[in-house]
């Protein structure tokens, strides 16, 4: 990806703004409760730095992964820290974990991947409102392993696409809780020209 200028990042962050706020209002139905956002913190990073977004490649993350194509293609990832992950998980199906936790059953992996759907869906439909282009979303997919491993699993899929990711850290506060999240956008050069292009940018 060639670095995107600061112009561009603010084109990218206020459509992640315009996501959110359509993905906060879903999830607050969803939960059940007064959720809300922060303005997502945006920044362009190589794979290789992922991991230690999430506290190393040791590190056991729940991730959810959707893959788009058409006029825009490309990838999207919704990564969670295992603790945010089971606040979240928990806040969505009332319940709580034991300390020693055994990992999640398969509700619990439902509920993730229904929120992680519904935040990267958000977003892509907002690029796909602004721009008028046109293309289609896979059904999600999760894994819950280390973050290197979790990385490893789509890097080789990830790199034929580009080197460097489009990073949204996203905050949720729900009530006093934070929830805090990363969703990841993976896209080719072309694929952000017809973006920038179609928003009247030029490259």
């Amino acid at each position: 990806m060639e670095e995107l200028t600061s112009m561009k990042l603010d084109v990218l962050r206020e459509i992640g703004n315009i996501g959110a706020g359509n993905a906060t209002t879903a999830l607050s139905v969803m939960l059940n409760s007064n959720l809300r956002m922060e303005s997502p913190v945006v920044k362009v990073l190589d794979f290789d730095g992922i991991p230690e977004l999430v506290g190393g490649a040791d590190a056991i993350v729940a991730a959810v992964l959707t893959r788009f194509s058409g006029e825009v293609s490309g990838m999207m990832l919704f990564i969670l820290e295992i603790e945010e992950a089971k606040n979240l998980a928990g806040t969505m199906l009332g319940k709580t974990y034991p300390e020693k936790f055994e990992g999640f059953d398969h509700m619990d992996k439902s509920a993730l991947k229904e929120v992680g759907n519904i935040l990267m869906s958000s977003y892509i439909n907002s690029i796909g409102t602004l721009t008028n282009l046109k293309f289609r979303t896979e059904p999600p997919a999760i894994c819950v392993d280390m973050a290197g491993s979790v990385m490893s699993l789509p890097i080789s899929q990830l790199g034929q696409i580009g080197d460097k990711a489009l990073v949204i850290d996203s905050k949720f506060l729900d009530n006093e809780r934070p929830i805090n999240g990363f969703l990841m956008l993976v896209t080719d050069e072309m694929s952000y020209q017809k973006i920038f292009e179609s928003l009247g940018i030029g490259c």
